[in-house]
């Protein structure tokens, strides 16, 4: 990219990472801005001009950037295809509604989104991104909540989905 900032992993100079999703314009000034979502707390997501995004910070006689790409883009994408029981679809998105909010509530989570098929009535494609595969395979799987995730919606499934990591 141009301007010298690429989507991906940062870190900012006070220690917090974050999901650079990437540059927009503004519609009326036409700045350019860096749209960037905290991979902490609540994940909220935040603008910033550019110009402040890649700028240096001197603090005690160093200069280092405000935001840093990480040289380690450990950021996965978990995929798993989901065949519902079928007549059980309505139920399946309502307990998936409860469980969202497990999911989402876990360290090196950053965000899902479940898709139903428009072709096969009872599949649906969800995709989380994580920080790393250890932040699903450990920090999730290995929880207390993730029984809680399995009592809401394991039952639905036929049969069992396989799960596949992407890194990007």
């Amino acid at each position: 990219m141009k301007n010298g900032v690429t989507p991906g992993l940062y870190q900012h100079f006070k220690g917090a990472y974050y999901k650079v999703v990437g540059v927009a314009r503004h519609s009326e000034t036409e700045e350019e801005l860096v749209s960037y979502q905290a991979l902490y707390g609540d994940k909220g997501l935040w603008v910033r001009p550019l110009s402040m995004f890649v700028e240096s910070i001197t603090r005690d006689g160093e200069t280092f950037p405000r935001f840093a790409r990480c040289a380690e883009q450990t950021m996965v994408l978990e995929i798993a295809k989901l065949t519902i029981i079928k007549g059980e679809e309505a139920n399946f998105e309502a307990s998936f509604a409860r469980a969202s909010e497990i999911i989402a509530a876990r360290q090196g989570y950053i965000s899902h989104r479940l898709i139903r098929s428009k072709t096969i009535q009872n599949e649906f494609l969800l995709t989380v991104e994580w920080q790393t595969v250890e932040d699903h395979k450990t920090g999730f799987r290995q929880s207390a909540e993730y029984q809680r995730w399995s009592e809401l919606l394991h039952h639905f499934y036929d049969p069992f989905p396989t799960v596949e990591y992407y890194k990007f």
